[in-house]
C-alpha cells in the first residue's frame, strides 16, 4: 500500500511538472505568435492592395476579418477580405483584395493551409494566385484546359478541390464585403449615435472604430472611454443597447437603447432604469435596479446587455 502511495504522489508531480512547463510555453509564446500572426496579416495586405500604408479593421465573426486599407493620407485603397474556408486537407486562410466597389480581385495571398505537399499546396505558387488579379467574382474552376472567360479559374491539376476551395472563398469573400459595405447608411446612423451621444459625456471627442467596439479618444490620442453596442434578445425583438464606459472600465457613464419596440411603451420607466445603471461598476444585478414595472424581461435585457458589453471589451482589450 505504501508503494502505491508512493506512485501516485509521483506520477501527480510528473503530471504536475509536465502542465506546469506546457502552461509556461504557452503563456510565453503568446504574444509572440499574435504578433506574428499580426504582421503576417499586414504583409498580406500590403501585397494584395498595393500603397496601403495603414488601415481599420472591423471583425465580423470569428472566421472573417475586413481591413480597410487606406493611403498615408488616409484615403481608401480598397478593402481587404481575411477569411477561412474549407480545403481538402483542413481550413484554408486567404487575404482577398478588392477594389473601393468590391467589384473586382486586387490580389489574393494564401495566409495558412494544410493541403497535400506537392498538389493541394501549390495554390501558394503565384502563377495560381496572380489568375485572380483584375477579375470579377463571381469566379468558378475549370480543370484540363485554359480559362476561356474572365470568369474562369484554371485548376491545379491533381488539386481540384483544393483550386475550387480557394474560388469559393474568394467568391465568400465578396458575398460578405457587399454586404458589409450595403449596410453604409445604417453603420452612418449608429456612428452618429455613438459622435452625438459621446460628445454630451466628453464635449471634443474622436471615434475610433476598433471592430468590436469604439475607442473614445481626445485629440492627442489619449482614451477617454469606449462605448459598446450590445444586442441581446428582449421581450418581444432584438435590444441594440449602445453603452458608454469610463476609460478604466469601472463604470458604466451613460446608455441608449438604439433598436428594440417594447421599450417605447413607458419612456419615462425606461429613463428611469437608465439612471439607476449610470455609474454602476458591472457586473449589474437587476434587483439593484428594478424600475420597469410589469416589464422585468425587458429591464433584465437592458442589465444584460450592458453587462454583455463590459465582457466585450474586457476580452477585446486583454
Amino acid at each position: 500500500m505504501k508503494k502505491e502511495y508512493q506512485m501516485v504522489i509521483v506520477l501527480t508531480a510528473i503530471i504536475g511538472f509536465a502542465g506546469g512547463v506546457l502552461a509556461y510555453t504557452y503563456t510565453s509564446t503568446k504574444k509572440d505568435i499574435e504578433r506574428n500572426a499580426d504582421e503576417a496579416k499586414k504583409r498580406a495586405l500590403a501585397k494584395v492592395v498595393s500603397g496601403s500604408e495603414s488601415y481599420e479593421e472591423v471583425k465580423i465573426d470569428d472566421n472573417t476579418t475586413i481591413m480597410l486599407a487606406k493611403a498615408q493620407d488616409g484615403e481608401l485603397l480598397g478593402y481587404g477580405v481575411l477569411l477561412s474556408g474549407a480545403g481538402f486537407q483542413g481550413p484554408i486562410k486567404v487575404m482577398v483584395g478588392f477594389n473601393t466597389d468590391c467589384s473586382k480581385v486586387l490580389g489574393i495571398e494564401i495566409i495558412e493551409n494544410s493541403e497535400t505537399p506537392g498538389l493541394g499546396n501549390r495554390i501558394v505558387e503565384d502563377w495560381f494566385k496572380d489568375q485572380f488579379k483584375g477579375k470579377m467574382p463571381p469566379l468558378n474552376v475549370v480543370k484540363g484546359k485554359n480559362p476561356e472567360s474572365d470568369k474562369e479559374i484554371q485548376a491545379i491539376t491533381g488539386a481540384t478541390i483544393s483550386s475550387k476551395s480557394v474560388v469559393n472563398i474568394v467568391n465568400r469573400a465578396q458575398e460578405i464585403l457587399k454586404n458589409y459595405t450595403s449596410q453604409g447608411s445604417k453603420s452612418g446612423e449608429v456612428d452618429e449615435n455613438i459622435l452625438t451621444f459621446s460628445k454630451k459625456i466628453f464635449g471634443n471627442v474622436l471615434v475610433k472604430n476598433k471592430g468590436e467596439f469604439y475607442a473614445l479618444t481626445d485629440s492627442l490620442g489619449g482614451v477617454l472611454g469606449y462605448a459598446v453596442i450590445s444586442k441581446v434578445l428582449g421581450y418581444e425583438d432584438t435590444l441594440a443597447v449602445l453603452v458608454i464606459t469610463d476609460g478604466a472600465l469601472s463604470r458604466v457613464l451613460d446608455l441608449k437603447v438604439l433598436k428594440g419596440s417594447e421599450y417605447f411603451t413607458n419612456e419615462k420607466n425606461l429613463s428611469l432604469l437608465c439612471e439607476k445603471i449610470r455609474g454602476k461598476t458591472p457586473p449589474i444585478k437587476l434587483k439593484d435596479v428594478q424600475a420597469l414595472t410589469g416589464a422585468t424581461i425587458t429591464q433584465d435585457a437592458i442589465v444584460s446587455a450592458v453587462n454583455r458589453a463590459f465582457e466585450i471589451l474586457k476580452k477585446e482589450l486583454n
